[in-house]
């Protein structure tokens, strides 16, 4: 079967008009095609019927193969390289802090603050690099303050993850990166076990399940996880949605009037920005997808923003819409096992920044308002967001 979008590669380029590809492929009757990616060829998951079932397929198509790949060298053995007793035991020694109840007390307790706090160092009038200034550090000293870690440490962590993310790119960065990320958690890790205190990192270490106990190691790679699973794909995502509310005057009109319907406008920035474009898996074994043969020992991407847009599953499926029945089949956040253990978090997180962001910020706008919008493929967002506003009102 012939490459199609030969032009670009899914894996490198940062695709603007991603989705109106994507709409041309569904209008030619595709579902399974053929594309460049990283060099190689793999198979793009368009429709949201085979998505859906993809995820849920993980005793026949797990996910692990793929992590094992493209994270685990410099990762370690995540939950995500796990699979069957072992994948469960461990998703249960580590979700104590992410189920709903947990998030709805931390959003009080730390989010609020944390995002008061970082509106608070913005300049009283003018603008800024919205990114820059907030949605990129917002979800990151979430998590290290979920885990107890030194606000100070803050800008060395960032850039021995921002290492970690040079795999497969540049592996030797990588793998300095993981090993320097072990040599500041050893310590802490020994001393948490020793003293446990009211965070994550305490959690992790005194944990257990069916007799089972997380090792050090098994505590090192969920914290190497949980920094690009949680605030990087967060702060896309932020950035997409702060974008999407801007440029549109009578959405940010409706939002700043009636506070209520911004549960419903993280829930569309969600299923229509998404930072998980797509989702790299891995056949082991050749399969049949909605009539088309994908080889063994091949890339499979699930279309998640594909999915999400799907008219046979979203009326209007490209329109930001206030009024749209909650019924969860967005695939934002995965499915099956692997189901994303941080979603509560994120939407949180979301709720929490664009309602302190619009409320706080007298003015807000784009400085441009051609911005061009959210970038990329399999990590997709807005990475840069000048804005101006007249004035920083006090927190509540």
């Amino acid at each position: 079967m012939q490459l199609l979008c030969e032009d670009v590669d899914f894996g490198l380029d940062p695709l603007p008009d991603f989705h109106r590809r994507m709409a041309a492929l569904r209008e030619a009757g595709h579902r399974v095609v053929p594309v460049r990616y990283l060099g190689e060829t793999a198979w793009l998951v368009l429709r949201h019927a085979e998505v859906a079932g993809l995820y849920r397929s993980e005793e026949e198509l797990p996910a692990a193969p793929a992590y094992r790949r493209h994270s685990e060298p410099a990762q370690g053995k995540t939950l995500l390289c796990m699979e069957g007793d072992e994948h469960r035991v461990n998703r249960l020694l580590v979700s104590g802090a992410f189920h709903p109840g947990a998030v709805r007390e931390a959003v009080e307790r730390s989010l609020v603050p944390l995002a008061n706090e970082l509106i608070d160092t913005l300049p009283p009038g003018g603008g800024a690099d919205l990114v820059a200034a907030f949605s990129r550090r917002y979800p990151f000293k979430v998590i290290t303050g979920m885990l107890g870690l030194p606000v100070a440490d803050e800008p060395l962590l960032q850039q021995w993850l921002d290492g970690l993310f040079q795999f497969p790119w540049n592996p030797q960065r990588a793998i300095e990166a993981r090993a320097a990320i072990t040599d500041y958690l050893a310590p802490v890790v020994a001393e948490r076990r020793a003293r446990p205190r009211n965070d994550l990192l305490s959690l992790l270490a005194t944990a257990e399940v069916e007799g089972r106990t997380l090792s050090d190691e098994e505590i090192y790679a969920f914290v190497r996880l949980i920094f690009p699973a949680g605030a990087d794909t967060t702060y896309l995502t932020m950035g997409s949605l702060l974008w999407a509310v801007l440029r549109d005057p009578a959405l940010h009109r409706r939002l700043l009037r009636e506070p209520a319907l911004r549960d419903a406008a993280v829930a569309e920035g969600l299923r229509l920005y998404g930072a998980v474009c797509l989702q790299p898996r891995y056949t082991e074994r050749a399969i049949t997808l909605a009539g088309v043969t994908v080889p063994a020992n091949s890339v499979l991407l699930y279309g998640n923003a594909c999915a999400n847009r799907d008219p046979e599953v979203f009326e209007e499926p490209d329109a930001f819409r206030l009024d749209r029945p909650v019924r969860h089949r967005e695939v934002t956040f995965g499915g099956g096992p692997h189901f994303c253990l941080g979603s509560h978090l994120a939407r949180a997180e979301l709720r929490t920044a664009l309602g302190l962001l619009l409320d706080r910020l007298e003015g807000l706008a784009l400085a441009d308002p051609r911005h061009p919008g959210p970038e990329g493929a399999v990590l997709r967002g807005v990475r840069t967001l000048p804005v101006t506003w007249k004035a920083v009102k006090s927190a509540p």
